[in-house]
């Protein structure tokens, strides 16, 4: 062991000579066999996620979403079975009146919040969602527009940054001395920098550390997959075309092609060397070729792409999807049985669950007591115990047994094991509204039937509930 250590500390530089000598950890003994791991010594995730490191990251993701179907199907699942058609909002105050009026207020802000009045709050949603993806975090600023209404402005990542070798911020966040948010450092169209209060800013990000203050891209994992696989179809493409160009192969054993044509190889046509093949295509038909002795003319049969390849690629593939979403969920689930399916779905449905999380806690929260809060302070609506608190309905579960759900969830209600409101909120409805829905068909149906005089079960008949006819009508008298 002394000798081992005496040639690594001359043949390595003395930065890379290894700490870790004889340790039973493995993984922390150095190998010539091995090549060394990238990185120094173990440090705050702002010390690795350097503003040069993370913008590399963030310029390569953006190609990669660009130019990647596979990427662009990765981010588009996430956003789509998180946001679906928008996370709503429900007020969870003990007022049930000034919930649906504080509901209504809120609905009625989202279809133009954003500053420019171009997404509706459902489409920022879905941007955050992306972004969250393809550039790792996203900002939110609480603004006013002219008017003084409240409005949210979206800044995408490279908006918030600093000059290089600044002192001030940490890639354009300026923390205080126990680490919290101060300020963020956004760029404006004319260049100049702009301080934002970190208080009107909401940075929307997955954490996956607690010493890091910027974000990277969820899918930076696969970037050098990614590329590599696009390189790799694009080189293999290439040879197919070449080889889908190539019909036959003349083979002569003297390797070389006379100038004769590509149809009569040898002696003249009517010559007594060959056969004249005009004279033979009139007897048979078909398409003659004379060749010399030591000639044959073979077609060219091309085995690229081969299924070594296209399963090289799968693998690149999978190994890319993971972190994000099954890669049976977003590109194949050809392989996988039954009982597969089922499990590929439910861990799908728990990143999608997560995601929303973030967003409801990150972005709707924030945004719901910045908009309710205005409207209280302006006289708009009244100020009751607990008017911040809220709780999110997310879009429709992804499943794939329905029925066999839905019968599950209508003998859980039956049995009291689950609520209404639970139930509704699996299928992406508002309980609120529900109930209403179902009062006012209620109502309906009896004032029909009171209107014709039919019975109720005539019109309606819940499960289990016996069939009431009408009672015959009395003969008139004198009839």
């Amino acid at each position: 062991m002394n000798r081992l250590k005496h040639i690594a500390h001359l043949l390595l530089p003395p930065v890379l000579v290894p700490k870790a000598w004889g340790s039973p950890f493995e993984s922390a003994n150095w190998s010539p066999r091995r090549g060394s791991v990238p990185g120094a010594a173990p440090t705050d995730a702002r010390n690795e996620l350097t503003p040069g490191v993370r913008t590399e990251l963030v310029r390569k993701s953006r190609y990669m979403h660009k130019n990647s179907g596979f990427v662009r199907e990765l981010v588009a699942n996430m956003a789509i079975y998180s946001t679906g058609d928008g996370i709503r909002v429900q007020a969870q105050s003990p007022d049930p009146e000034w919930n649906r009026k504080a509901e209504a207020y809120f609905a009625m802000w989202s279809p133009r919040c954003e500053v420019t009045r171009r997404f509706s709050f459902e489409e920022c949603q879905a941007l955050v969602c992306r972004g969250m993806d393809i550039d790792g975090e996203y900002f939110i600023h609480k603004t006013r527009d002219t008017q003084g209404e409240p409005r949210i402005q979206l800044i995408e990542s490279h908006r918030v940054g600093d000059q290089f070798g600044s002192q001030e911020t940490i890639d354009g966040v300026g923390l205080d001395a126990w680490g919290a948010p101060v300020f963020y450092r956004t760029l404006e169209d004319n260049g100049k920098p702009r301080d934002l209060p970190a208080a009107s800013v909401l940075h929307i990000h997955e954490p996956e550390w607690a010493g890091g203050v910027r974000s990277h891209p969820t899918i930076q994992h696969s970037i050098n997959h990614v590329l590599d696989e696009m390189e790799l179809l694009a080189l293999e493409k290439h040879a197919v075309k070449d080889n889908a160009d190539v019909a036959r192969i003349l083979k002569t054993a003297r390797g070389e092609i006379d100038d004769n044509g590509d149809f009569v190889v040898g002696g003249a046509a009517g010559g007594s060397e060959s056969s004249d093949p005009v004279s033979l295509q009139r007897i048979v038909g078909g398409k003659l070729v004379a060749l010399k002795p030591d000639e044959s003319l073979d077609s060219f049969q091309s085995n690229r792409p081969s299924p070594t390849f296209t399963g090289f690629l799968e693998y690149l593939r999978r190994d890319s999807a993971l972190g994000m979403i099954p890669f049976e969920f977003a590109a194949d689930s050809s392989k996988i049985g039954g009982a597969g399916v089922r499990l590929i779905v439910a861990k799908a449905d728990r990143r999608f669950s997560f995601r929303q999380m973030i967003l409801e806690s990150r972005l709707i929260k924030p945004v719901w007591a910045y908009v309710i809060g205005d409207a209280i302070a302006r006289g708009f609506l009244p100020p009751v115990p607990g008017w911040w608190k809220i709780s999110s309905v997310p879009p429709k579960r992804v499943t794939v047994d329905a029925g066999r759900e839905a019968q599950q969830n209508r003998a859980d209600v039956e049995m009291g094991l689950k609520t209404l409101s639970d139930h509704f909120n699996e299928q992406g409805a508002d309980f609120g509204e529900e109930i209403e829905r179902r009062a006012s068909d209620a109502k309906l149906i009896l004032d029909t039937a009171a209107k014709y005089g039919v019975p109720v079960d005539m019109l309606w008949k819940p499960n289990g509930m016996p069939v009431t006819l009408p009672e015959p009508e009395e003969p008139t008298p004198g009839r």
